[in-house]
């Protein structure tokens, strides 16, 4: 199991700190637990548990009654005596937390919070490996085949001679989040059946369109590494040449840092300008999405001042982030989101130092759902406009 962990590493960096922490049951039925890295060695074991993490308090060992549980949870953290209590079907299930836990007894258990908001997969290798994952693209990537998207409010039981999956209710009003499609998950990733490269093609036409007509450009570049397929794919729509002229040497992403100064520098790692084809042109930078700014206003200035951009325009595939997310995505709070500090398009202009800032609108957002099949109602968007009751129960 320790291969096949290791390897399920690197597929889900992009969720997590620089860390991993693993948990190994051994043939006497203990756990080895180890925080990992992708060049450690993980412990051996016949099952296992890998969670990528930004809180610590979201994942770890419980013991309930006689049995210990190790225990990853994504979303709304919960506390350890919850986790028993969602094992054991005692009480209320949580509305904004999915699990993924292992216990001693060697049983592989899985909950979808009835919201829908956090995405669950269940896969298997051959007949006699069961996977489940928060990302389709993790099961595919170690060869394993998707078999089902975990419904709402379900939760899978697997051990080594059954698989079960039981509802704790049928009352769900389940959501899909937003920033899965624009910016969360990978782009071979599929949420509920919906290809995420998909979505993000859609939103890249359209965001292509508002800009044809206003700006004008020489080429069109990607800040690496979530907004180069936005931007291969807004160039094709405005006919405009793409350079990969931004490259990226750091893998984590910044905007999971805590520290400004360790955000800044691994900014700067994530924008290596390729000089010869940015000098003297005016340039389209495209990102998925825009939150503190930070990562902006730093590419243009490496843009400017390093590479000698001409013009620096930056068009954004995502409505404007004006509230911070309550549901347990990782998001700086409301007074440090850029759209929420400047409504007026200029003050956010002169702040980020681009000559045009541009960003989808929600009507556009809506109209790509329509078009990859997913009820416009059935998207949250409370950080696109903050409305608080949006998923009360």
């Amino acid at each position: 199991m320790s291969k096949i962990l290791r390897y399920a590493l690197p597929v889900l960096r992009h969720r997590g700190n620089d860390t991993a922490w693993a948990a190994l049951l051994s043939s006497d039925s203990r756990f080895v637990i180890q925080e990992v890295k992708e060049d450690s060695n993980i412990p051996s074991g016949w099952a296992g548990l890998l969670c990528l993490y930004t809180n610590e308090a979201s994942r770890g060992l419980v013991k309930c009654g006689n049995t210990d549980i190790a225990y990853c949870v994504e979303g709304v953290v919960v506390k350890p005596t919850e986790v028993c209590k969602l094992v054991n079907g005692d009480g209320e299930a949580p509305a904004y937390t999915s699990l993924v836990a292992l216990t001693s007894y060697g049983e592989l258990i899985a909950y979808r919070p009835v919201t829908g908001l956090r995405n669950l997969v269940l896969g298997a290798y051959g007949f006699d490996l069961a996977m489940i994952s928060n990302e389709s693209s993790a099961i595919n990537a170690l060869g394993g085949e998707v078999r089902l998207f975990v419904e709402p409010g379900s939760i899978v039981k697997a051990s080594k001679l059954n698989l079960s999956i039981g509802r704790f209710t049928d009352n769900t009003r389940s959501k899909l989040c937003v920033m899965e499609f624009i910016y969360l998950s990978r782009p071979d990733s599929e949420v509920d059946g919906h290809p995420v490269y998909e979505f993000r093609k859609a939103l890249a036409r359209r965001l292509a369109l508002r800009l044809m007509n206003r700006v004008d450009a020489d080429l069109v570049i990607g800040m690496p590494e979530t907004g180069i397929i936005y931007g291969i794919k807004a160039a094709e729509t405005l006919r405009k040449p793409f350079e990969y002229a931004l490259l990226n040497i750091e893998r984590r992403r910044s905007a999971l840092r805590d520290d400004l100064l360790d955000k800044v520098s691994s900014v700067h790692l994530k924008l290596s300008p390729v000089i010869s084809a940015i000098r003297g042109r005016r340039i389209l930078l495209v990102d998925d999405s825009l939150l503190t700014g930070i990562s902006i206003k730093e590419a243009s200035q490496v843009l400017r001042h390093r590479a000698g951009a001409r013009e620096v325009h930056v068009a954004i595939a995502s409505p404007r982030i004006i509230r911070s997310c309550p549901y347990g995505i990782d998001m700086p709070p409301d007074n440090q989101l850029l759209a929420n500090a400047f409504s007026n398009y200029a003050d956010a202009q002169r702040v980020l130092e681009v000559d045009s800032l541009t960003w989808l609108s929600l009507d556009d957002l809506y109209a790509t759902a329509d078009e990859a099949g997913i009820d416009r109602d059935h998207l949250c968007t409370y950080c696109l406009k903050g409305d608080k009751h949006e998923l009360d129960l």
